[in-house]
C-alpha cells in the first residue's frame, strides 16, 4: 500500500482523505511539523505557502521525494463580503457556529472553497472544489466537523446540514471532496 502524507493536524480532515483514499490503495498518514499559515487573502496562496513549507520539512527528513497533501478550506457567505473566507478557521475556533447565525439574517447563500496542493516529489499538482449552499438557520447534526452543522450544499434533495450525513455523503458533494476527488483521479492516471 503506498503512503499519502497529508500535513494536517485535523482528525475530520484527516478521515475524509483516509475515506477516499484507501480504496485506492492509499494509506494516508498525518504529516506534522511547524509550519506557519500566512496572513493571505485567497485560498491558492495559503495552500503554496504551506506546501512549500511542507516540502522544506519532508527535505530536513531526507524525504523529498515522497508525495505531501495539503490543503486550505475556507466559507465564503454572501451576505458578509465573502466573510470569514481565508479566516474561516481563526472565525469557527472564536464565535463558532453559533456566531456566525447571529450575524445573518435573510441572505443566506455561501460556499465553500477548497485548494489542495500535492508535491509529487518533483513538482507541485493544484486542485480545487467549490461547493455553493445555504446557512442553516440553525446547527443541525453530529457529524463532520467545523461549519458542516450549518452549512447546507445545494446537492442535498432534503436539506440535510453536511453534520447530518454520512461521510460518503458529504465526500460526494463537498468542497474538499471534489478537491481530492481530483487528486486521486490525477494519482490514478501516473
Amino acid at each position: 500500500m503506498a503512503t499519502l502524507n497529508f500535513l494536517t493536524s485535523n482528525a475530520g480532515k484527516l478521515a475524509e482523505a483516509t475515506d477516499l483514499f484507501a480504496p485506492l490503495g492509499y494509506e494516508v498518514q498525518s504529516f506534522t511539523g511547524e509550519v506557519i499559515e500566512p496572513q493571505a487573502d485567497d485560498l491558492g496562496t495559503v495552500a503554496l505557502a504551506k506546501i512549500a513549507q511542507g516540502v522544506e520539512l519532508l527535505a530536513g527528513e531526507n524525504r523529498f521525494h515522497e508525495g505531501l497533501l495539503v490543503e486550505d478550506s475556507g466559507l465564503f457567505i454572501d451576505a458578509l463580503g465573502a466573510f470569514p473566507g481565508v479566516y474561516s478557521a481563526h472565525v469557527e475556533s472564536t464565535i463558532g457556529c453559533e456566531g456566525i447565525l447571529r450575524l445573518l439574517d435573510e441572505n443566506r447563500s455561501a460556499f465553500f472553497m477548497t485548494v489542495a496542493a500535492y508535491w509529487t516529489g518533483e513538482v507541485v499538482e493544484v486542485f480545487v472544489g467549490r461547493c455553493d449552499g445555504v446557512i442553516a438557520t440553525e446547527m443541525r447534526g453530529e457529524g463532520g466537523f467545523g461549519y458542516d452543522p450549518i452549512f447546507i450544499p445545494l446537492g442535498s434533495e432534503d436539506g440535510r446540514t453536511f453534520a447530518e450525513m454520512s461521510h460518503q455523503e458529504k465526500a460526494e458533494l463537498s468542497h474538499r471532496g471534489i478537491a481530492l476527488a481530483s487528486l486521486a483521479d490525477f494519482l490514478g492516471g501516473q
